[in-house]
């Protein structure tokens, strides 16, 4: 079927019910928004029990992972600050015979590791040389009565190099205390131990922290049953023996001290996957305990964890029912608001049709849209100048075309500009004489006087209904009848013509010196009108041997009158067609060199 088949098809089809842009977006955005979160919350609220486990699973992680990161930012560190002093002996960056240098690089270390408490030196006469963060005051005391002393010079000795020594309790810090230590060597010889102190005092202070946040009693235990610190830390008596670390059992806090009295599996416990946990009633009172062990910082793990009231966990196991009525409450807000700002991002299609109605009349000057060019959302902005861009381009496009042409081809289909006989009139126009006024001008001067012609006739023609084929350099071409019927197209065109002629005398007689005159022939009959072309580059024109006899008619004046600015020839066709009836008169005999029947002619009712 062709496309004014189907033009014609679509023309005849019977009215289908419409709904307005306006309506439907505000409408499917507002739907959208209830499809997509109803299925959400109902699978939300089905689902409550699986999700209320893992939440509690991922905040248990979540808490102990927190106590984990905070013990081994406090204690790599040390680690790591001891191997840069034992690598620093050992290149000779530092020498240890050189007591203020060593004093000067203690401070060092103390000053980058502000957790530690105190460093010191223990020497081969297991002396300890130290240095406490507190006063910054060097010490030197013996040890040699103190096994501690006695077993870490062995040790490294030995070959240890850096460990983590067993926790012991300070009597004198009436502390527990996180002891690192590393062999410091001179030519392969052991000279020294040296030891940084780590208190539980300084990790205390982030189990409080993590204990008040989340509503937990949290804990680092040596093992599984003595205690570093807690949420409620006992403090050592001064003078306990120094390995003996505070027992659960002895703790005050029933819960740490009932911890593993009678264990049973929890069941958010199947959902972690670095924790481990279980739950006991302590007096009565439902508890949750999340742990992990923690190696490398002696030579027991520790385990750091939290333990919680169930009822703790109310909130989360609450959870989907307050999440479900949320989500209702939050989807009538959001289809609402869905609504309202669907209606808001149709309110510029109104402008775009009043803009796309002006370039389908082709009334060009009427594609405006400051609002929309200058709008925020970029795609309203896009198209308003990619529609004010297209309505300037056609506008320059209906200059190269026929106007009447390019109505035509916007307003019916393809079909109807197809190739046709038709009955038409046309004009050839000419200067005579051009040649030699161009000869020796300047081309601007000679452009000027051309533009400046077709600036009289070009709006007469087009007034008159015509429509110019072509431009022969120095002439043109035009026609009436076509693409459009004209029935009275002969008579248009010998008014149009007198109007020609009448317009160029005036401009002669306020024109100085010479100018080429006017030739004007006209001939009625049978062409063939319509597109001649290949697919890529069709023009509308005319073709027939009606054409050839207008364009000789206007050549048959070649030197008729020379003395009149603008002369015209008219074929006896185009007085039979009514062409004479108020356009011009026979003022002449028949042109001799015309290939039809022709005759001069002036305006009627001129000289």
């Amino acid at each position: 079927m062709s496309a004014a088949e189907n033009r014609n098809a679509r023309d005849h089809e019977p009215p289908r019910r419409q709904v307005s842009l306006a309506q439907l977006i505000p409408l499917v955005l507002a739907g959208l928004v209830v499809l997509a979160v109803l299925p959400v919350i109902a699978t939300g609220y089905l689902i409550s029990t699986d999700t209320t486990r893992r939440l509690l699973s991922e905040r248990a992680e979540l808490i102990v992972d927190g106590l984990e990161n905070q013990i081994r930012n406090q204690l790599d560190p040390v680690a790591d600050q001891l191997a840069y002093a034992r690598q620093s002996i050992l290149e000779g960056v530092i020498d240890p015979r050189d007591d203020q240098a060593v004093h000067d690089f203690a401070l060092g270390l103390l000053a980058g590791t502000p957790q530690v408490e105190g460093i010191g030196i223990l020497r081969e006469d297991l002396s300890m040389r130290r240095w406490q963060r507190a006063t910054r005051d060097e010490f030197i005391e013996p040890l040699d009565q103190e096994p501690v002393a006695s077993e870490a010079f062995a040790a490294a000795q030995d070959g240890r190099n850096a460990y983590w020594a067993a926790p012991f309790i300070s009597p004198a810090l009436q502390d527990t205390i996180l002891n690192h230590r590393v062999a410091l060597e001179v030519d392969g010889e052991v000279f020294g131990v040296l030891a940084a102190v780590v208190t539980s005092r300084a990790l205390s202070r982030y189990v409080a922290e993590i204990s008040e946040q989340f509503g937990a009693s949290a804990f680092i235990l040596l093992g599984r049953d003595r205690i570093i610190t807690s949420a409620n830390r006992p403090v050592s008596a001064t003078g306990a023996d120094m390995s003996d670390l505070p027992r659960l059992a002895e703790a005050e806090d029933p819960v740490m001290a009932q911890m593993w009295d009678n264990p049973r599996p929890a069941a958010q416990t199947g959902a972690l996957e670095h924790t481990e946990g279980h739950w006991a009633s302590i007096d009565g009172i439902p508890y949750v305990y999340f742990y992990r062990a923690l190696s490398g910082y002696g030579p027991e793990p520790l385990t750091v964890g939290v333990a919680m009231r169930f009822s703790d966990t109310r909130r989360e196991r609450w959870a989907s029912g307050i999440a479900a009525g949320l989500g209702l409450g939050l989807m009538a807000v959001a289809a609402i608001a869905a609504w309202h700002l669907g209606r808001r991002m149709t309110r510029p299609t109104a402008e775009i049709n009043h803009a796309l109605d002006a370039i389908s009349a082709l009334e060009f000057d009427r594609v405006s849209l400051p609002r929309l060019e200058n709008s925020k959302v970029r795609e309203w902005r896009k198209m308003a100048r990619s529609l004010t861009d297209t309505a300037t381009a056609l506008s320059a496009f209906q200059t190269y075309l026929p106007r009447s042409l390019v109505r035509r081809i916007f307003n019916v289909s393809r079909g109807s500009v197809r190739s046709r006989e038709r009955e038409v009139t046309l004009m050839f126009a000419d200067l005579e004489g051009f040649t030699a006024y161009s000869r020796g001008r300047d081309a601007a001067e000679v452009a000027a006087h051309l533009n400046a012609l077709f600036g009289l006739i070009g709006p007469i023609l087009e007034a008159s209904g015509g429509v110019i084929d072509k431009y022969t350099g120095d002439g043109l071409l035009a026609f009436w009848g076509a693409p459009d019927p004209q029935p009275d197209h002969a008579a248009r065109a010998c008014r149009a013509a007198a109007e020609i002629a009448r317009a160029i005398e005036a401009r002669a007689r306020e024109h100085d010196g010479p100018m080429p005159r006017l030739r004007i022939g006209l001939h009625t009959g049978p062409v063939i009108a319509g597109n001649i072309g290949f697919p890529g580059r069709i023009d509308y024109t005319l073709v027939g041997d009606t054409v050839n006899a207008a364009e000789r008619t206007e050549t048959a004046l070649r030197g008729v009158e020379p003395e009149r600015p603008a002369v015209i020839a008219v074929t006896e066709a185009v007085l039979d067609a009514g062409g004479n009836r108020d356009g011009v008169l026979v003022t002449g005999p028949r042109l001799p060199q015309a290939p039809l029947p022709a005759y001069l002619c002036a305006p009627a009712g001129g000289d």
